[in-house]
């Protein structure tokens, strides 16, 4: 009599969890709006020029123009591949997830030469500090990238300068160990590795202090 009852709970529960996980994985989550503003081709503009997202969140453009179409388009330069189409005034892009860090360049293919952007993405590092000896969790993506597409991460060592430390790796993240006291930063980005086309190292002060 007890094993139908166990058979029946268990994908119950497995379910449970599956649902608890999915939607602290969908809090953590956000979705940044970018603005495509002005009316005249002297305005035309995206707001936030520099805009700045976090690790794994997902970025939308809105269109705020009355009349004018734009598109927000990854830069040819840039291996992390986006592109709105064309918006017409008033209308919203679908959202595109940023899962790694990293500085994304983009521009209107209408309005190339006078719209122009970027999204920066930066890394986490956990915790802020803790003894030498210990291991910090350096993270610089979410997930394994795009194929075709790997991560290059540097190392800042107290009083150093950034130096490689991880290149052309596809996992999320390492774990690194400290044996001198100090700050040490780290900063990442993508690369196309066979055109070798990278991003921009990602923005900010992703470090920690071990003491």
């Amino acid at each position: 009599m007890r094993r139908p009852v166990m058979r029946g709970l268990m994908p119950a529960v497995a379910l449970a969890i599956t649902m608890v996980l999915a939607f602290q994985a969908s809090a953590l989550a956000a979705t940044d709006t970018v603005q495509m503003v002005g009316n005249s081709i002297s305005t035309f503009a995206f707001s936030p020029k520099l805009a700045k997202a976090k690790l794994g969140d997902s970025v939308q453009w809105q269109n705020t123009s009355t009349a004018t179409p734009h598109t927000a388009t990854n830069d040819t330069t840039d291996p992390w591949t986006f592109d709105t189409g064309i918006l017409s005034g008033g209308a919203t892009s679908a959202s595109f997830a940023f899962t790694a860090a990293g500085t994304f360049t983009y521009h209107c293919n209408i309005h190339p030469t006078i719209m122009m952007g970027s999204i920066g993405v930066p890394m986490k590092v956990s915790p802020a500090s803790g003894s030498v000896g210990s291991p910090f969790k350096i993270q610089w993506a979410t997930t394994a990238p795009p194929a075709g597409l790997v991560f290059d991460v540097q190392k800042k060592d107290p009083g150093g300068t950034f130096q490689p430390w991880q290149t052309g790796v596809t996992v999320p993240f390492m774990r690194f160990t400290p044996t001198v006291a100090g700050t040490y930063q780290f900063r990442a980005d993508v690369r196309n590795a066979s055109s070798g086309v990278t991003s921009g190292f990602s923005p900010g002060k992703a470090q920690f202090t071990a003491h």
